[in-house]
């Protein structure tokens, strides 16, 4: 059975899964490619969203179903081609999201330093 990590947040408002993947790495003392391999799957499946991924990522950092879906309500789901729906709207994917995963190192180091639990 997939245990919850014992170093876990709740994500923020309006929060997405990239940048909740990558506090939950911080917190956790990795990077964000590092704590995908150590949930035994890769940053690319989390990124695309695939199903089983995100189930896994779930399961592990204890998100209950509604957390998850606001979650991927914010982060936008790509639909084909470059574009993707956010909050029921359709848009370039580019206008939306960038592929490359950034976060402010103040902020990480902040909230890996507080280690706030659940």
């Amino acid at each position: 059975m997939i245990e919850t990590l014992p170093l876990a947040v709740k994500p923020s408002e309006r929060e997405t899964l990239p940048s909740f993947f990558s506090r939950m790495a911080a917190i956790n003392g990795t990077d964000a490619t590092g704590f995908a391999l150590d949930l035994v799957v890769s940053l690319k499946r989390i990124l695309k969203q695939e199903q089983e991924a995100i189930d896994i990522f779930s399961t592990r950092s204890g998100l209950v179903t509604d957390q998850l879906s606001t979650m991927l309500l914010w982060t936008g789901e790509r639909i084909g081609g470059v574009r993707m729906k956010f909050r029921g709207e359709v848009f370039v994917s580019r206008a939306v999201r960038n592929p490359v995963i950034r976060g402010c190192p103040h902020c990480l180091r902040e909230a890996a330093e507080n280690k706030p639990l659940r």
